[in-house]
Formats: structure tokens, sequence, C-alpha cells
């Protein structure tokens, strides 16, 4: 078991700030603040956990880490020395932890026994065993889940309006017809669903990125929640972008991060919609739409999950239309009511018709189809791949592609297909030692290896045309 990792992208507080409570924030541009900035805690009051707690999590992680400076330990545990110091004191008294005497040089104005190493006792060590049977969490301090609620009702209530321009700026280089654009940016400034449904390769993932692009500045995710004695993870870098230019003086159990896009495919289970408890380790993993609060939670590929549609619906309909999110911490024996301050998002590329039925299209007010390109996007596309890759475009090159290996066959343009093309075009030229051109020859090599023909595996039809060295 090892610690969870500080806040990299948060600056040392200074010492004269952290005694003396003051939370003066380093300047920030406008497009970096957060609308929730969690002060710095300056007593064991304001850091709102139980004294046991606190001082069974500073004792698990010095078990642990071995021997630590008292300011390194206050750094693992996300809080300031004064308060750390507290609990440190104690530990000390009641001979669980001991100090082998200074071994750190002092920073102006800091307290000597921030310097002072520590080192776990044997009764120290019996008492850490029996906390970790209970849980195994030994990183940052949690954050009342108050505390949590607060940050949550704060980015329903300063939800921004998303402007058209400010989307098509986001969504880059996809080629979309303004209606499509236009669903989406009213669904983000209403916070409503969006469904959005197609043949695959069309962007759908993309929207999903830009959509939380647009959704307003970073925000403030704590590491974990304490809710009646239990610890809930909810920090995930899988899903979190911690914001690493932005440098203001906050409580450290929090962390800044871009706005999530927390996405999940067929692999989606039922449990990963609620608290999960982790036998093993003794604390909860947040669920994903909890994680997504402030951003994006997309449901990809809706309809190829374990779970049903009707089933993802009727977890996720009372969140969608009361805004509170009711959260079962089983081991606690008690529920939690959370503001539900993400967009769901669902994609899919199968039939809408085989998956849902009037009432999900009620629900989920926002509906729109991401077609296949038309000829002419299809070519701007590829104009704007080849611009990006340093290729030098030709439309008389994109005329030959179409004409042989998609109309003959019927095959249908999809949006991702230029920029694969493309890349392997630019690949395989290097591989031949020719520069990439959009040439006949390597066009048909590219085409050969990326729409493969398995009527040919079948036995339906002869064996495709060889290109030469």
């Amino acid at each position: 078991m090892t610690t969870e990792s500080i806040d990299q992208a948060s600056p040392p507080v200074p010492a004269a700030a952290r005694r003396a409570g003051r939370d003066h924030p380093i300047h920030v541009a406008a497009s970096q603040q957060a609308l929730f900035c969690p002060p710095v805690p300056t007593s064991m009051r304001a850091v709102g956990l139980p004294f046991s707690f606190l001082t069974d999590l500073l004792l698990k992680i010095l078990y642990f880490n071995g021997n630590m400076v008292g300011r390194q330990l206050a750094q693992l545990a996300c809080l300031p020395w004064p308060v750390t110091a507290e609990a440190v004191n104690f530990l000390t008294k009641e001979n669980f932890i001991a100090t082998t005497g200074a071994r750190s040089q002092l920073q102006d104005a800091d307290d000597f026994s921030e310097g002072l190493e520590y080192i776990v006792t044997g009764a120290g060590r019996e008492r850490a065993r029996e906390t970790l049977e209970l849980s195994q969490y030994a990183g940052p301090a949690p954050v009342p889940i108050q505390d949590y609620v607060a940050s949550a009702r704060a980015l329903v209530a300063n939800a921004v309006v998303v402007q058209a321009d400010d989307l098509r700026k986001a969504l880059g280089a996809l080629v979309l017809p303004n209606e499509v654009i236009d669903v989406v940016g009213t669904a983000l400034t209403a916070r409503q669903a969006i469904f959005l449904y197609g043949p695959p390769g069309n962007g759908k993932s993309t929207i999903a990125e830009a959509c939380a692009a647009v959704l307003g500045n970073p925000i403030f995710v704590p590491y974990a929640l304490y809710v009646h004695g239990e610890v809930v993870r909810v920090f995930d870098p899988v899903h979190h972008r911690r914001v690493e230019s932005a440098k203001v003086i906050h409580d450290l159990r929090w962390t800044m991060v871009h706005r999530p896009v927390v996405r999940t495919g067929g692999e989606l289970r039922a449990q990963q919609l609620e608290p999960a408890f982790d036998r093993a380790l003794g604390f909860y993993e947040a669920p994903l739409q909890i994680k997504a609060n402030g951003g994006i939670f997309h449901v990809d590929d809706f309809g190829r999950q374990v779970i049903t549609p009707r089933e993802i619906l009727n977890r996720l309909i009372v969140p969608l239309e009361t805004g509170m999110d009711h959260l079962n911490i089983a081991r606690a024996g008690t529920t939690v009511s959370v503001p539900y301050a993400t967009i769901l998002l669902l994609s899919t590329n199968l039939d809408p018709s085989e998956l849902v039925d009037e009432a999900f299209l009620r629900r989920v007010r926002y509906k729109t189809l991401i077609p296949d390109p038309t000829p002419e996007a299809f070519r701007l596309i590829f104009q704007r791949i080849c611009t990006s890759r340093g290729v030098h475009y030709d439309d008389q090159a994109v005329d030959y592609l179409i004409s042989k290996h998609y109309e003959p066959v019927g095959r249908s343009l999809r949006g991702c297909q230029p920029r694969d093309l493309v890349d392997q075009l630019i690949s395989t030229a290097l591989y031949l030692g020719r520069e990439p051109e959009l040439q006949p020859d390597l066009i048909d090599r590219v085409a050969h290896a990326y729409f493969a023909d398995f009527r040919y595996a079948a036995g339906l039809v002869g064996a495709p045309e060889t290109a030469e060295a």
C-alpha cells in the first residue's frame, strides 16, 4: 500500500499565511479561476474531521512511509502544519510516535517541530495494524461531505451560457452540420442530457471532449470524502486532469482540474454507478457520475453494456429529474444526497428505436443524429488533416480515392477516415523511403490495408489485387 501523491500543482503555502489562516490567492488568469475555492483550514474545527480519525490517518501515513520529517507528513496528509502538529503532539504523548531530533533545515517562520523527524514506536505499530484492519486508506485527508455538497451546489448555481462560436471553436477540425452544433450547444446551456446517435467514426466521442471544454473554468475536486466515518475516494487520475499552471492558495485536500469527461463504454456495470466498497482496502470508490460532477458523463456505445439501457436510465432517472443523487454508504448504514452537477451524454451507433422507448425519449430531451459527412465535407476534413500533417492536399487525389475505393462497393464516407488514411499514408511512405504524397499508388496501398475485404476470407470473391513495391 502506498500513499496518494500530494498536489504537485499547488505551491507551498507561506508559513505566515498558514499560521494566520490568511488565504491570499496568487494571481491566476481569468480562464483558470475556479468558481469554488476551498480556503486553507486554520484549525482542527475547520478541517471538519474527528480528531481520532485524523490521528489514525497520520499514524498510517507514517507507518507506510517510515521515518518522516514533520513537514513531509503534513504534505502527504495535505494539511497545514499547525493543524497537523496538534495531532502529532497527541500521538507523541500517547507514545505512538517519537522524534529522533531535527533532520531538516527550517524555512523562515517555520515551527521548530516541522523540522523534527518522527518514527512509529512499537505501540504505534500495533495501533496502526489495528486501524488498518478497518481501512487501509493512507492518502490526503478527506473532505467532509457537507463541504463537497457546497462545492457541487456552486457548480449548479453558476452554470455558464454556452456560446455558439465557443462551441464551434472547441469542436476544432470536426465538420458538422449547423443543426447538430445548435442542438448540442442548447443542451449544454440548459444542462440537460444529450443523446447522440448515428454511424460510427463521425466524431461522437470528440464532441464529448468539446462539450467539457466550453462548460466553464476549472473546478476543485477533493481527493476523498469523509462520510459518517467512511472514506470515499473521488479524485481519479484516469478521468481528472490537473491544471498544472494554476497557482492559487487553497485547501490542499482539493486539487484544481479541468472540467472532467468521464467516459465509459461496453464495460459499464451497475456497480460503477454506486459507491463501490473495496473489502481488501476498507474504503469506497465514488461512482462514475460523481467523478464527472462539473463536466460530462459520457456513456459511449450505449446499448452494448452488460446492463440494459433501461437499467442505466432507471439508475440515473432521479438525478436527471431532481438534480440530486442519492448514494448508499452501506457500511455506515446511511444514504447521503449530493447535487447532480454533471451532463449525461449518451452515444450509440445502434438503431435508437431498438434501444429506447417513449419514456426514455421524454427524459433525454436533446437528441441529434451525427450523420456521415457529405462528399464536400469529406474533402474539407481531408484538406484540414493534410494541412495539419504537412502533406500537400490534392482534390483530384481525393476524387480518385472516392471513385475507386468508395463508389464501386457502396462504401460510406466516415468523418474519421481522412485522419486514418493520411496517417497510414505517411507511415507507408516512410517505410518505402518516399515523400508522403497523395499519389494513386500510395492511396491504393493504404486503402487495401485500411478497408479489409472480409468477403475474400469467406470465399465470396477472388483475391484482392496486390500493390507492387
